[in-house]
């Protein structure tokens, strides 16, 4: 008998499946229009080998929010936010929420909200006279704080 207990294909998120949000200063901004993203976070991992032992033992010491993304070229807000900075030398308070969720899934959507995001590279502007493809950028980012405001449920056929 074939055990329930397997993940199911019909389970599994497709990537484009889902929508982020941006949060400047506290409103909710079109501030650019997304075409991918990633995020994650990298572990700060030190090791050392004790006195009276062979094996060098781990230990997580700091973890960095990581992540890139492209954009398409078609809003003034980045811009506009980022020239604060270099006019008074302010910063924007950004939040960057995404939502995966599959309705073909039985899984249910993930809520994730990255805090104090810093956008390493803003488009100014470009053009090129051989190109055929869309406006866009792509840039790293790093964010201070997460929280995961919904998760993904067992699938169906596992609960």
């Amino acid at each position: 008998m074939a055990g329930k207990n397997y993940t199911k294909i019909s389970d599994l998120v497709t990537g484009s499946e889902g929508s982020a949000y941006i949060t400047v200063d506290g409103q909710n901004r079109y501030f650019f229009e997304l075409s991918k993203i990633e995020a994650s976070i990298e572990f700060t991992v030190v090791a050392k080998r004790l006195l009276g032992h062979r094996m060098k033992q781990h230990k997580v010491v700091a973890a960095e929010g990581k992540g890139s993304m492209s954009i398409y070229n078609v809003s003034p807000a980045a811009l506009e936010t980022y020239q604060r900075y270099i006019k008074e030398g302010k910063t924007p308070a950004i939040s960057i929420q995404t939502t995966n969720e599959d309705p073909a899934a039985t899984i249910g959507r993930r809520v994730v909200s990255m805090r104090s995001v810093i956008l390493a590279k803003v488009p100014v502007a470009y053009l090129d006279d051989e190109s055929e493809e869309l406006n866009k950028t792509e840039t790293d980012f790093t964010f201070d704080d997460l929280d995961d405001l919904e998760s993904y449920m067992l699938p169906e056929n596992m609960r």
